[in-house]
């Protein structure tokens, strides 16, 4: 367990939206690589923006000890998970918070929220992909889970969990969700 920059014990003073945070995955899992059995599998696994960042971090060429992404109520870019809150959440018109997100964004963390996204990342996965989503996520919508299940190149499972909001999915059905990692281990280990 990991957290990213910029929150909880972690270091950081800004948070990426997956953006930053995809290179430093990548440099956990030289880490975990120098320091850790051969023969250990490794995943990558997240939730929210966690999941954003594991989804983004398919796009490096990652070793082969990498046997699988988990990625529970990801979204498709900062940009587009911005707009959504901004709207739907919010209630306050896009526009002018877009132009204002933008540029703190390329000021504070020298990359803009369109630069990059979970779709560019998935078009070069070649590791197999375990997406879930809960149909009452009221932060995330489901339907963002749907596009980057749809642009992955690699192997994919969905589990979709009626009922459960933002990262509830394991609370709403333990079972389910429990099925669907051991399959996922059982397959690809």
């Amino acid at each position: 367990y990991a957290e990213q920059r910029g929150q909880g014990d972690s270091g950081g003073e800004y948070m990426g939206f997956g953006l930053l945070e995809r290179y430093d995955c990548y440099e956990w899992i030289k880490w975990i690589e120098e320091n850790t059995s051969e023969e250990l599998p490794i995943y990558l696994a997240g939730i929210s923006m966690g999941a954003t960042t594991v989804l983004m971090t398919s796009g490096f060429e990652l070793p082969e000890r990498i046997h699988g992404i988990v990625a529970d109520c990801g979204f498709t870019s900062p940009h587009a998970i911005w707009k959504h809150v901004v709207q739907n959440n919010l209630k306050i018109p896009f526009g002018l918070y877009s132009t204002v997100a933008e540029e703190l964004c390329r000021r504070k963390i020298q990359i803009g929220s369109k630069d990059y996204s979970c779709a560019e990342a998935l078009e070069n996965c070649k590791v197999p992909v375990l997406f879930i989503h809960g149909t009452d996520d009221h932060f995330v919508p489901v339907e963002m889970t749907y596009e980057n299940y749809k642009a992955c190149k690699g192997e994919k499972r969905l589990l979709i969990v009626p009922g459960a909001d933002h990262g509830m999915s394991y609370l709403v059905d333990q079972k389910s969700y429990e099925d669907a990692m051991c399959e996922f281990f059982k397959d690809f280990d």
